[in-house]
């Protein structure tokens, strides 16, 4: 009886050293997988949906196919292009232009011909009326300062848009340059008006200058017939400044008028002969 008593007590060490190690091993691996799982910071906000965000980035979108208020271009280019109107007056439906007065174009809308126009920011106000207006009225806005240096002063104002074109075209001749004056009194000499070539349609002449070598350059700019368009009939280069007029006298037969070209030392006339179907230069009485 005695030998069997330690026996037993073996036995109860080893069952209870065993349930002691498997509580362990619980323990442990339950610790083990509390560290695994996040802990959240402390004051941490919730996340925003993502609509909330979409609202935030929208608000920061520029809106597209706007022009300030000079007309400049947004994000995508616009149809319209600012010019200025370089004819005396130009007669609308409702009003009129003058010299000067700026305008709206829409370029997807005009042709070669004829634009069409606004009078006030399209984009400010989309209601606002159109118009169709001859091409010819017009130029961009970027080039109007030339046409407003040149013919702000009369008659050279009154000039057909066709002919102010043309004159800032042809300024060059034999290595000079000639310019419209910007003297008040010298432009009442510089333009005359008359039927120079016998169609029956109205011409102009107009001198230009050179005011560093103080001379002058005749230009008579006829018009067609059939398109109305100008061109230059005859230009002549004199070695001193000369002024214009008229010949206004009757001939019999009816002849076409006359330029007259004077100076101190000389006094011409310039006519178109129609025998020969030029002009001609002569001395004036």
């Amino acid at each position: 009886m005695e030998e069997k008593q330690p026996q037993r007590l073996t036995k109860n060490k080893i069952f209870l050293i065993s349930g002691v190690a498997a509580l362990l091993l619980i323990a442990c691996v339950f610790i083990f997988f509390r560290k695994s799982e996040p802990v959240p910071a402390k004051n941490q906000k919730p996340l925003r949906k993502d609509s909330i965000l979409a609202k935030r980035n929208d608000s920061l979108v520029k809106p597209k196919d706007t022009i300030d208020n000079n007309g400049a271009e947004g994000e995508e280019e616009s149809p319209y292009t600012e010019y200025q109107v370089i004819a005396n007056t130009v007669p609308l439906s409702s009003g009129k232009l003058n010299f000067g007065d700026k305008v709206f174009v829409d370029e997807s809308k005009s042709d070669t011909d004829y634009k069409t126009i606004t009078l006030q920011n399209p984009f400010q106000f989309p209601n606002a009326a159109k118009y169709r207006v001859n091409t010819s009225f017009f130029i961009e806005s970027y080039r109007f300062d030339e046409y407003k240096t040149n013919f702000s002063l009369p008659p050279f104002s009154t000039l057909y848009t066709g002919v102010k074109k043309l004159l800032l075209n042809e300024n060059y001749s034999d290595g000079n340059k000639y310019n419209i004056t910007q003297n008040k009194e010298r432009a009442k000499s510089c333009v005359a008006f008359g039927d120079f070539d016998g169609d029956g349609v109205r011409d102009v002449a107009v001198i230009m200058d050179n005011n560093e070598k103080q001379i002058s350059r005749l230009l008579i700019i006829c018009s067609n017939e059939v398109t109305k368009q100008p061109y230059i009939a005859f230009a002549e280069n004199y070695s001193d400044k000369v002024k214009i007029h008229t010949d206004m006298t009757e001939y019999a037969p009816p002849k076409p008028n006359a330029v007259i070209v004077s100076s101190d030392d000389i006094s011409l006339s310039v006519g178109y002969d129609k025998e020969s179907q030029k002009f001609k230069t002569s001395t004036w009485k």
